[in-house]
């Protein structure tokens, strides 16, 4: 009972409230080359979900860029959206203990103007 108590409380905290205009990419770790374009459709403090057409590798490190700020996340997971051809479903989480993605994203101007109590 306890782990779906817990699970409840994480999907509570995310928030998919993202605006029409999107500046977020990914960088990788170990090709500063190799960029990525990505959709982001949740944020929370220390995770972002998103859609990109690019295939990555699961437990890959990469820059996250956030309008004008970076940040050092893991790769979570990187599934097939829908069975659709080159459409993945990815999450990532924060690696820096100090950083918070969803307060990046509202800086950038990223997430509609719509207020959400617990969420800073």
């Amino acid at each position: 009972m306890a782990l779906v108590q817990r699970i409840d409380n994480r999907t509570d905290e995310r928030v998919a409230r993202f605006s029409g205009e999107f500046s977020c990419r990914l960088i990788s770790n170990e090709d500063e080359n190799l960029t990525v374009a990505i959709r982001p459709i949740d944020v929370s403090r220390r995770g972002l979900g998103f859609f990109t057409r690019e295939t990555v590798r699961n437990g890959g490190f990469f820059w996250l860029v956030i309008g004008t700020e970076k940040f050092r996340v893991e790769l979570a997971y990187c599934n097939t959206h829908l069975g659709i051809d080159n459409l993945f479903r990815c999450g990532l989480f924060l690696r820096e203990a100090d950083g918070n993605l969803y307060e990046a994203c509202d800086r950038a101007g990223l997430l509609k103007s719509v207020g959400v109590p617990g969420i800073a």
